[in-house]
């Protein structure tokens, strides 16, 4: 209907088409009047085909004029234009920055578990705001196309052209179906809306992140979705899932707070310290965590290496003090180096020594870890994604100190391990076994990564 370049309303100058529903156009376009970009959703007269269609359109437009919510782009004008031929109605609002769901998708995008997770707290957040609204507002199509993400994860709803109060449906006692197939449940099919009915619609569209599969291709039993057999999620989020895609109402959360409770005492469960895992006795390692955030520290242990020092300057003392050599003769002096050499080449000034003077913290939330090292004033600190994280190990690797034709030797050096991308950080020389097998179970199991323990 409209151009790129034309003005509308001697304001609003088309910059280019955002996409085509079933009754109305959206375009971004120029606000002249404060230079900023919009979106600006229209609806033409002569195209409608049922009258049902424009009322859902000045729906959409009281209901968007009344929400004040960050995650929901601002409502900023609604008008009417009349030509000879026709008549168009126009929803002004703020542009949502970034990519569909859908987009995201079809351009590759393969999130994990953590960000589907994060992604459903955030939209159970903005379905809780809606639904204790007076009268509470149903989206009623909740759907990948309708969630736009960021580049920093942050997500908005849009589209609330299918939007309904629940005051409208009790009083009518019917509705209209609208929606969008293999996002809708049974109810939603007789043109009844309750808030559980938005639910649905984001376990679907979860579905959809996990499989890149539409959830209509999943085979069903009893009008209930199969998926497990084809989506690799930890039991506890499988479980979640199912409580969101339940057919019948009843069976089903029902309420966005009930939902987003429920997942936060399933991370609990999957992060949290199990009974299995018990950390060490005598550890001095302080781990700490809640529903989004873990925070590792390990403290450097001065007194130890200073222990091995003092034993170290003992023997060289009772070296120089009874061997029956001087220091001043180059037998003395002879063995004095390779002492030293000895000592060096054993390993005893390696990584182990070196970590007892080191102070390591590690800290992950939301989609960013951080891990600093603290060394005799020195520092290091790296920053990255969780989704770049793609395994936590206990590393056993072989360093040779001694090599001869017909001998070899080695020393053991053992760390935890972060594999980020083709990057490696290593930690925790110092723990003992046991402490960096507990530590990494608890890592991966927070993070939802595969941990791998060396043999």
């Amino acid at each position: 209907m409209h151009q790129p370049g034309q003005v509308i309303k001697a304001r609003y100058r088309i910059l280019n088409k955002l996409g085509q529903g079933g009754i109305a156009t959206t375009y971004a376009a120029e606000d002249l009047d404060i230079g900023q970009d919009v979106a600006i959703k229209t609806l033409s007269l002569h195209e409608l085909t049922d009258w049902k269609a424009l009322e859902l359109f000045e729906r959409e437009g009281k209901v968007l004029s009344q929400l004040n919510h960050p995650a929901i782009p601002k409502y900023l004008d609604y008008f009417q234009l009349d030509t000879n031929e026709d008549r168009y109605f126009y929803i002004v609002q703020e542009i949502a920055p970034g990519q569909s769901l859908q987009e995201l998708v079809e351009s590759g995008w393969h999130p994990t578990e953590l960000d589907v997770r994060e992604i459903a707290e955030q939209l159970l957040e903005i379905l809780g705001y809606l639904h204790q609204l007076n009268p509470p507002v149903v989206h009623r199509d909740i759907k990948p196309q309708n969630i736009i993400c960021e580049s920093t994860g942050k997500v908005f709803l849009v589209d609330f052209g299918a939007v309904q109060d629940t005051y409208c449906h009790t009083l009518s006692r019917g509705g209209t179906m609208v929606g969008t197939y293999g996002y809708m449940p049974p109810e939603q099919f007789r043109g009844q809306a309750e808030p559980a009915t938005d639910l649905y619609g984001l376990g679907a569209t979860l579905l959809f992140l996990l499989s890149h599969k539409d959830p209509a291709d999943f085979p069903g039993k009893k009008l209930k979705i199969d998926f497990r057999p084809y989506v690799k999620i930890s039991p506890e989020l499988a479980d979640w899932l199912e409580g969101l895609l339940e057919p019948l109402i009843e069976d089903r959360f029902k309420s966005a707070p009930e939902a987003l409770a429920v997942l936060h005492s399933h991370r609990e469960i999957i992060a949290g310290r199990s009974v299995s895992n018990p950390q060490p006795a005598k550890s001095n390692v302080i781990l700490q965590k809640r529903n989004d955030k873990l925070s590792i520290k390990i403290s450097s242990n001065p007194s130890k290496a200073l222990t091995s020092l003092m034993l170290l300057s003992l023997a060289v003392f009772l070296l120089t003090r009874f061997f029956p050599v001087s220091l001043h003769s180059e037998v003395g002096v002879f063995l004095l180096v390779f002492l030293l050499i000895f000592i060096l080449n054993s390993g005893f000034f390696g990584p182990k020594f070196v970590d007892c003077f080191v102070f390591t913290q590690l800290d992950f939330q939301g989609n960013q870890f951080k891990i600093s090292w603290s060394f005799l004033g020195l520092s290091r600190k790296i920053e990255g994604n969780i989704q770049d994280i793609f395994r936590v190990e206990v590393n056993k690797k072989k360093v040779p100190i001694h090599n001869k034709k017909s001998k070899k030797k080695y020393r053991l050096l053992i760390s935890c391990v972060l594999q980020v991308g083709v990057k490696s950080y290593h930690f925790g020389y110092n723990l003992t076994q046991a402490e960096k097998e507990w530590l990494v179970t608890e890592m991966a199991n927070f993070l939802g990564k595969p941990k791998v323990i060396d043999a």
